[in-house]
């Protein structure tokens, strides 16, 4: 396999995927034989380049095991596979198998990793679609032992209008709390191949052990999947809509001497995909640009995000003395193309709610579910956006006397409603 350590940003250069080739006769028993190996011993996907230590998977690092079914890293044969079952049915048949990674065996790993003395980078993602929602106060703290990269990824989907200078510096401030404020910040893609270069570019660069980490669905092993393709390697790192696809770290080589790990992904406990089915969850974790739909409200008017929450102008009609009538207020909701909203009476919220929920899609996996319900009351005039994790945020300038209200699921952890100072 020949490679380059420098990539050359040239928008007309075609990113040109390796083609592997399956057996199209392989069944769901996987019995046929999986082989994702790079051309080149040491370079690529290399988890299992050290014949010395056990085999593991190289979609999702676990060590094999065959044994138990119903355990990470199961294999029915290990000696010739490079999937388990659970990584085998979530490619090729887009099926999970319930298996989860706790976050104190993250932590766990983390601590493997800090106990090192020696020069370290972590790369930290974040969902631009979910900015509160993809970060972890307590993962900052610890990774802040060494130097950090903060990666904010998914930056595709955000319009196309808003300047990248001003990114920045929104993030910038979002991080001033952090104890990983004042890192470099990197504005990248999965998808788009101009911030696939930057990022090849970035993790070429540096010779010693980097660390991708963050939140599930942040999209931490599609970045490193695209960064393969582009560096002409097999992208072999399993990805999908679910939760918990990374089990453990993967070995990656994007040079002889480079070194990158993916590691596992963190549960959303506050995103409202939790409170969902996995056949929704492409309403959540999705490739297209957001969309931006206004509305005008008058108060006690709500508008639903399909089955899952609603937002309600509680009270605060301005008044217009010039002509004597009342005026609408206006709100900018940002949210997957594809997320049906519903305006109505919010005296009739939760009569609509009961009577559509079984018609209503996406939906929640529990119809008896209860609500809660989070009021934001303004006395000042400033421009604020309301983030509900999965859902996207809502945009809108305040003033003395608005009052509004975000009624979501009631879930273990909550879900997360946050208030920030508007970006767009």
């Amino acid at each position: 396999m020949k490679f380059s350590n420098k990539v050359k940003l040239d928008e007309n250069v075609q990113d040109k995927s390796l083609k592997v080739e399956t057996n199209s006769n392989t069944k769901i028993k996987q019995k046929s034989k999986v082989r994702l190996i790079e051309s080149t011993p040491g370079i690529g996907n290399t988890t299992n380049f050290n014949s010395n230590e056990p085999k593991k998977c190289i979609g999702c690092g676990k060590q094999f095991q065959n044994t138990n079914d119903k355990q990470p890293g199961f294999s029915l044969n290990i000696e010739k596979q490079d999937l388990c079952l659970r990584c085998f049915k979530i490619k090729y048949y887009n099926k999970l198998v319930e298996q989860e990674i706790n976050d104190q065996d993250f932590i766990n790993i983390i601590d493997e990793i800090n106990s090192t003395t020696k020069k370290i980078r972590y790369y930290y993602v974040v969902d631009i679609f979910d900015l509160p929602g993809s970060r972890l106060t307590w993962l900052e703290k610890l990774i802040s032992k060494k130097e950090v990269v903060i990666l904010v990824n998914k930056i595709d989907l955000f319009p196309k209008s808003v300047k990248k200078l001003k990114i920045f510096n929104y993030i910038n401030k979002f991080f001033e709390d952090s104890p990983i404020r004042n890192s470099k910040i990197i504005l990248t893609s999965s998808i788009k191949q101009d911030y696939v270069y930057s990022l090849v570019n970035e993790l070429k660069s540096v010779e010693y052990d980097q660390y991708i980490v963050g939140i599930s669905n942040a999209g931490k092993s599609s970045l490193i999947n695209a960064c393969l393709k582009l560096n002409k390697q097999i992208p072999s790192i399993i990805t999908s809509k679910y939760v918990n696809t990374t089990l453990d770290k993967i070995k990656i080589n994007f040079t002889e001497n480079n070194f990158v790990y993916d590691t596992p992904g963190l549960v959303k406990h506050n995103h409202i995909a939790i409170a969902t089915a996995p056949n929704y969850w492409y309403f959540f974790f999705f490739q297209k640009e957001i969309k931006q739909v206004t509305y005008q409200l008058n108060a006690g008017q709500s508008i639903f995000y399909g089955g899952l929450a609603w937002f309600t102008f509680e009270q605060g009609q301005v008044f217009s003395e010039k002509n004597g009538k009342e005026i609408k207020t206006n709100f900018h909701l940002y949210v997957n193309k594809q997320m049906p909203l519903h305006r109505t009476k919010a005296i009739n919220a939760q009569i609509y709610f009961k009577k559509n929920r079984h018609l209503l899609v996406p939906r929640l996996l529990n119809s008896d579910i209860t609500f809660e319900t989070k009021v934001f009351d303004y006395d000042s005039e400033r421009k604020v956006n309301l983030h509900i994790s999965g859902l996207g945020w809502i945009t809108f300038k305040t003033y003395k006397g608005l009052k509004v209200s975000v009624t979501v699921p009631k879930t273990e952890y909550g879900i997360k409603v946050s208030e920030l100072d508007a970006l767009i």
